[in-house]
């Protein structure tokens, strides 16, 4: 039986690449090889050659070895997992094309390969381990410890398992294990009221003066924070949180910014993310700033300190001491 490998690729640093991924249903690299990597000699060593000059000396043996895997190892019937931050799912396909060299969009992710979009599923459905291996800073390697997890989940609807012989993959990447267990405590343990004392404790964590106004009547606003001690000097930001499972779309948002009066600031904060046309409103708008699920918990794991000790019991972590793999490196 031929066993497909599978490839886990990143849509960019940002996210940038990701309508490529799925408007045109493409992966696409950005690595800077200098033009089409069909042109060079199908070894390791031309690659690293073409990449002189245009990566720094130590990522270059890294950089190279990517996009050579990518043009010449990876094939059509290929399995691809995309770990899509924007709405936390794992995204699901197969290679569908051989590599082609596309830099009509601009220089930035010219290396494509044609891709068919198959299932998605949360984040929330896989084993920590499994979140470690995709948790690698690579935007292209192939999945080995947990292939086996993967296939049953979106290929035979099973939950996977995990084995004796994956247990030390586990202790890869504790950092993203705290944020999964973070993002998945705030969607299952807080919605509506929860969810805004939550984001007023974050805010006073932050520093500011908070108030979770009352259930009706707010306009839309759930909490209002401010520097001020007395909460009347501007700035005063009014905070909409929404514990959404889908992105919030462009209406929800210009509904919510109608509400905010000129001196003051709004901010709307949800679990999931927003589309396209709701970032590009707020773009647009000096005293409107959006927060998603990802940056949210970027938030809670930097001000966690501050929490009292009763959100700190709905939200237990514990600092703890791990090598620091960069200085060793």
């Amino acid at each position: 039986m031929d066993v497909k490998r599978i490839w886990a690729v990143r849509a960019g640093r940002d996210n940038q690449a990701d309508h490529l991924f799925f408007n045109r249903g493409q992966i696409a690299l950005g690595l800077g090889a200098g033009g089409d990597a069909r042109l060079l000699r199908p070894t390791r060593a031309a690659f690293r050659e073409a990449f002189a000059g245009a990566a720094l000396p130590g990522s270059i043996p890294i950089q190279a070895g990517q996009l050579f895997r990518f043009v010449h190892e990876m094939k059509a019937g290929d399995r691809i997992v995309y770990p899509r931050k924007i709405d936390r799912t794992l995204r699901w396909g197969e290679v569908a094309g051989d590599y082609v060299y596309d830099g009509a969009d601009g220089p930035d992710f010219p290396h494509r390969r044609a891709v068919r979009w198959a299932a998605q599923r949360s984040r929330d459905d896989f084993s920590p381990g499994a979140l470690y291996e995709l948790g690698s800073v690579l935007t292209l390697f192939e999945v080995k410890n947990f292939a086996v997890e993967l296939r049953r989940r979106f290929e035979e609807g099973g939950a996977g398992e995990e084995t004796e012989e994956e247990t030390p993959a586990v202790a890869r990447d504790l950092a993203e294990t705290t944020r999964d267990f973070i993002s998945r405590t705030i969607k299952t343990d807080f919605k509506g009221y929860a969810f805004e004392q939550l984001v007023a404790e974050l805010f006073r964590s932050m520093g500011y003066r908070v108030q979770v106004t009352q259930k009706s009547k707010d306009d839309g606003v759930d909490v209002i924070a401010c520097r001020d001690p007395l909460g009347v000097e501007p700035p005063i930001l009014k905070i909409q949180a929404k514990a959404h499972d889908s992105n919030v779309g462009a209406d929800m948002v210009k509904a919510f910014y109608a509400s905010i009066h000129e001196r003051d600031v709004g901010v709307f904060v949800v679990t999931a993310g927003f589309t396209a046309a709701a970032q590009e409103f707020a773009r647009m708008r000096g005293n409107l700033r959006l927060i998603d699920g990802v940056e949210l918990v970027d938030l809670i794991q930097t001000y966690y300190d501050g929490f009292d000790q009763k959100m700190k019991r709905r939200i237990p972590l514990r600092r703890v001491l791990a090598p620091d793999v960069a200085q060793e490196e």
